[in-house]
Order: C-alpha cells, then structure tokens, then sequence
C-alpha cells in the first residue's frame, strides 16, 4: 500500500471534517470540554459526598482521569461506525479500509490535544508545576495511541458484518470506565486485586499521567512496557485483518 498517498488523504480529510465541524456544528467541539467537566462533576460528588474522601486535589485528581479517558472513549466510539458509514462511497472508489477509522481517530486526536493543553494549564495553576518526569509524557501519549488504536481498529472492521454490534460499543465503554481508576487510585483497592487492576492499560496509562502531573514522578516503566507490548500485538492482529478483509468487506454492508 502506498502509504505516502493515503497519508495525505487522510490528513486531508481530517482537516475538512474539522472545519466542517467547526462551521455546521459548534456543540461537537463545545462537547468535547463539557463531557469531561460533566463526569468530573459527577465523580466528585461520589468521591467526596457519597464517599467522604478528601476534597484536596480532588478535582485535578478526577481530571486527568476524565480527560485521558475521553481521548479513548472519543476515539472509540466515533471510529466504530466509520467503514459502515462510509459503505455507500467504498462501493464506487477504491480506499484502503483501514483509512476510514484512522481518518476518525486522528479528528479526535487533534481534539484531545486541544484539550491536554487546557488540562497543563490547569494543573499549574493548581499548584502542580512542571517537573522532570514531563519528559515521559510524549511516550505516555503514544502509548495511549498505540491502545487506541489496538482498540479502534478491530472494532471499526467488525461492525460492518455485525451491525448491531454499534449499539454494544457505548454499553461496553461505561463499566470499562467504572473499572480504570478514574475516581480512585490502586491504593483504595485490595493488594490481592491489583494485578487484575493492571491488566486494563488505560488504568495503567491513567495512573501514569497523574504521576507525571500530579506527583511529578516517572511512571513505571514496566507496566508502560506492558501496555506497549499489548498494543502491538494487537495491532499486528488487525493489520492481518484489515488485509483479508480489504476487498470483501464492502460487499457486507447493506444500506
């Protein structure tokens, strides 16, 4: 495959479906800061209401957790239906399939960094300023690509010979949320637990960034190493897929 063409392509629609969102439809955008500040909200309330923990760095503790898993559950859910969506015009030209759900998660990267960055800002002014241990978040952030995509990919590739698997993809996301220590750290958990604890790599990414951003210590490498290992994997599997299915799998979506 020519990957210099299709890159381009991808990079071009990108951009065209940002500045349409951008023009047509404001609240996608708009929605990208509420969701995370409306779970944050809704965590602190059980965090410090229902649980009486500690209101001390709560709320920056609760948005690192929001935010790093938004970029997955965005990603995720706005991939899923990204061949079947685009079925009618595969039918018609010839685009390799792996390009529609990279053309997706690349729009909702562009808007996680957006927002990473207010994310920064945030922890500064809250007393959290940058440290040395900054250097590991450009391998953290890949890394959660790497899972991101080990995820997506599989997923955007099934749906067109399981439709109804779309209505599977949300429910499936929320009690994976619930379980990744957004609204608690491992230390609240039984020690006998957190080796299950750890087998989720975006408990293991989430607990990453907050040592970087909020501790200002380096992540374990070991468990980063896991995730990487996972990742890779994984995507090896889907690359195989995606090359069996390149050519069959528009014949399976019915529109």
């Amino acid at each position: 495959m020519n990957w210099l063409r299709y890159w381009n392509i991808i990079l071009y629609r990108t951009y065209a479906e940002l500045k349409s969102e951008a023009q047509l439809n404001y609240m996608g955008y708009a929605w990208w800061l509420l969701e995370p500040l409306f779970n944050t909200l809704i965590f602190y309330t059980l965090l410090v209401v229902v649980m009486q923990q500690s209101t001390v760095g709560a709320t920056t503790f609760l948005l690192v957790g929001t935010v790093t898993w938004q970029w997955f559950n965005g990603v995720t859910v706005g991939s899923a239906n990204s061949i079947f969506d685009a079925g009618s015009m595969l039918k018609f030209i010839y685009l390799p399939k792996i390009v529609m759900p990279l053309i997706a998660i690349l729009a909702h990267t562009w808007k996680f960094l957006f927002l990473f960055i207010l994310l920064l800002i945030w922890c500064w002014c809250s007393g959290k300023p940058p440290s040395l241990a900054y250097l590991a978040l450009p391998l953290i952030m890949v890394l959660q690509l790497a899972t991101i995509l080990s995820v997506s990919l599989p997923i955007a590739a099934a749906i067109p010979y399981f439709p109804d698997a779309r209505l599977g993809v949300d429910a499936l996301l929320r009690p994976l949320m619930l379980i990744s220590g957004i609204f608690f750290s491992v230390s609240q958990i039984p020690v006998a637990y957190h080796v299950y604890f750890y087998l989720n790599p975006m408990a293991v990414l989430i607990e990453s960034y907050r040592n970087v951003l909020l501790e200002g210590v380096w992540p374990n490498w070991y468990r980063l190493a896991y995730v990487g290992l996972f990742s890779t994997v994984l995507i090896l599997i889907a690359l195989r897929i995606y090359k069996k299915i390149d050519l069959t799998v528009v014949k399976s979506i019915h529109r």
